[in-house]
Formats: C-alpha cells, structure tokens, sequence
C-alpha cells in the first residue's frame, strides 16, 4: 500500500509541477526525450543508492525514501508529462 501511495503521490506532485509551472519544460522533442532518459538513469542510480542506505537501518532507509526515491519518481513522471504535453501539442497541430 505505501509504495502505491508513494508513486501515485510522486505522479500527483509532478503532474501539478507540469500543468502549475508549464512554461519550465523542455521546448522541443529532442531536449523532452533527453529528460525521459535522463529520468531513468536518475531512477536507477536512487535505487543502488537506496539499497546501500538501507543497510544502515530503518531510520535512515525511511529518510532515503524521502530524500531519493520521491525525488526520482517525480522527476520520472514530470520528465513523462513533458514529452506527453509536447506530443499532444504536435498532434492537435495537426489535426485541423
């Protein structure tokens, strides 16, 4: 339950980022997908980082949750709606 708390938490803060503060993506294709890349290497790296802080117990483990995990999981989902805002804007391009 908390880790499904804690992703829907992380999408609901970056999709709020996306839609509060829109003129702070990326302009282009090119620099959208470098974010969704970038996202899963920043993803990755807090999962090694967070299995060497669990080892040093539950107090620090419950900290790194905070301070590693929630932070990559909302730059995953705000780096996801970026490139969703660019394609949805290309297509209603043309549309018409």
């Amino acid at each position: 339950m908390f880790l499904a708390a804690l992703a829907i938490g992380s999408a609901l803060i970056a999709f709020w980022a996306a839609i509060r503060f829109p003129e702070r993506g990326p302009d282009g294709f090119v620099r959208a997908f470098l974010h969704v890349v970038l996202s899963f290497g920043v993803g990755w790296a807090a999962a090694n980082l967070f299995v060497v802080v669990v080892g040093f117990g539950k107090e620090a483990a419950f900290a790194a949750i905070f301070a590693v995990v929630l932070p990559a999981l909302v730059y995953a989902f705000l780096a996801g709606a970026w490139f969703l805002k660019l394609a949805h804007g290309a297509m209603n391009h043309y549309r018409h």
